[in-house]
């Protein structure tokens, strides 16, 4: 089994060698990211490339430097592969990302950016099976997003087994399916009452059409790493507005990708015995209508004592745009011990590399402290 990053969720470059000397891989979407992958110390075979398009250059360096697997989701694509394989001599290794599902619940459906839909998808494998310039690795499907419905992945998985199965020769197989991402993180799975068994009950039971279960890949970053993150914030103030009562936080909205109601969920730092419990809403201070979560229940200290916030592991550091309020410090627990990977000092280092000046933090001391 091999572990591949998603680059895209976390540029920190703590994070990306710590993983690399642990022996696992990355995957990349660009040729930015490519490059950041190489710097970080990653190596070509180590090197999973997903894009619906690229650049000419950045498909001639995936192909000269040999990364592991180079994702397809169109014939535009596959034809601009085979021509860069033709043109260095060498076999592309690749996988065909398809769309099975159409209907509502699905990330997206058909006619979208991503994948190639089931009108189409046949003839592009079948295509892809037959150039001499491509070994095609897998079939990938990613059409989920915050899902926990067993169901729902059933029939994604399902429908990617029948185009598996009516495309691949029996006496050659597709090695691998990949069922893609976009599972719930896991307390708010189990919340809706579902669990990662189910999820692998209904996988094992959509492939049970072909004649021998491939390899199977899953991106499951959500799941993994959602609750791995917790804010911690301080209340700048409360608000009421008619019957309605708001805990405006210091943690803005800059720093978390939006997701529904409940989905970071506050909770008190303090309990303290003589306070009154209360239901409130959770939001910054952007002049933004955006919330942290509606509905939740606090105690009427929280002024005082501030809150946490689950579920922040998830896309956290690359929606943290250096706008409107300090960017959160970022630590990593290990072994009992707290090391800050990122703080004060690297987002004035920022601010200067950005905007040539780090004036934009001389109203937050801590910055200027510690720069």
């Amino acid at each position: 089994m091999s572990l591949h990053f998603a680059l895209k969720s976390c540029y920190l470059p703590a994070i990306g060698r710590a993983l690399r000397a642990d022996g696992h891989g990355v995957e990349i979407m660009s040729d930015l990211e490519w490059r950041l992958a190489r710097r970080l110390g990653f190596t070509p075979d180590q090197v999973v490339a997903n894009s619906p398009a690229r650049s000419v250059q950045h498909r001639r360096e995936l192909m000269s430097g040999g990364a592991a697997l180079i994702g397809v989701d169109s014939a535009e694509e596959l034809e601009r592969v085979e021509q860069e394989a033709r043109l260095q001599d060498k076999l592309a290794r690749i996988a065909i990302r398809i769309n099975p599902l159409d209907e509502p619940g699905a990330f997206f459906t058909a006619g979208a950016k991503l994948g190639a839909d089931l009108d189409t998808a046949a003839d592009l494998v079948a295509r892809a099976l037959a150039s001499p310039w491509c070994d095609v690795a897998a079939l990938h499907a990613h059409q989920l997003r915050h899902c926990t419905d067993p169901g729902l992945f059933y029939r994604m998985v399902r429908g990617l087994a029948e185009v598996a199965a009516e495309t691949a020769p029996r006496e050659r197989p597709f090695p691998a399916l990949n069922l893609g991402g976009g599972l719930e993180s896991r307390f708010l799975l189990e919340r809706s009452g579902s669990d990662a068994d189910q999820l692998a009950d209904a996988a094992r039971e959509a492939m049970d059409i072909l004649p021998a279960l491939p390899s199977v890949l899953l991106e499951p970053g959500r799941f993994v790493v959602g609750d791995a993150a917790v804010g911690f914030s301080s209340v700048i103030g409360e608000k009421r507005n008619s019957s309605e009562k708001w805990i405006i936080s210091d943690i803005s909205s800059n720093m978390l990708i939006p997701l529904p109601d409940l989905a970071y969920h506050p909770v008190p730092l303090r309990l303290d015995p003589t306070a009154m419990w209360e239901s409130v809403h959770t939001g910054d201070a952007t002049c933004a209508p955006s919330h942290l979560c509606r509905d939740a229940y606090l105690p009427n200290t929280t002024e005082r004592d501030g809150f946490a916030v689950l579920n922040c592991g998830a896309y956290t550091s690359v929606y943290a745009e250096l706008w409107a309020f300090p960017l959160p410090r970022i630590g990593v627990l290990e072994n009992q011990r707290m090391s800050e990977v990122f703080g004060p000092a690297q987002e004035a280092a920022m601010f200067r590399a950005l905007y040539g000046t780090d004036e934009l933090l001389r109203s937050s001391p801590a910055v200027l402290d510690e720069a």
